[in-house]
């Protein structure tokens, strides 16, 4: 074995050690959400447009009256839970705004059923 190859094996795991605590330091840190009583956390995709025609909207908001449904702010958000992405819609609660792109905490229910998910807090 050369002098170079020498020094290069004994870099290599200095440099790799080097880049990994890189990668750990520049990581994004992931909000919480409270697992444990069934939250998750999800991304906010769009808003559904308060002018919405009841065919174009799905079943939990199709079935909202119209005034009721065009004095709420709902949008789709998307959640992973066992490696699989789900499509939920979700009520912002007053005072709460929220953007496509923005995480929260959300409490998932099942649209198909006629039920709104919950969002309880934007990170």
């Amino acid at each position: 074995m050369t002098s170079f190859q020498s020094w290069l094996t004994r870099l290599t795991p200095a440099v790799a050690s080097v880049a990994l605590l890189a990668a750990c330091s520049t990581m994004e840190t992931v909000p919480a959400a409270d697992w444990q009583q069934g939250a998750r956390r999800a991304w906010v995709m769009s808003d559904y447009a308060p002018d919405a025609t009841t065919t174009a909207l799905p079943p939990c908001l199709a079935s909202l009256p119209a005034a009721d449904y065009a004095n709420r702010h709902f949008v789709r958000v998307l959640y992973r839970h066992a490696k699989i992405m789900h499509e939920e819609v979700a009520e912002l609660p007053p005072g709460l705004q929220a953007k496509s792109g923005d995480r929260v905490e959300l409490w998932p229910a099942d649209c198909q059923a006629g039920q709104l998910s919950r969002i309880a807090k934007v990170f």
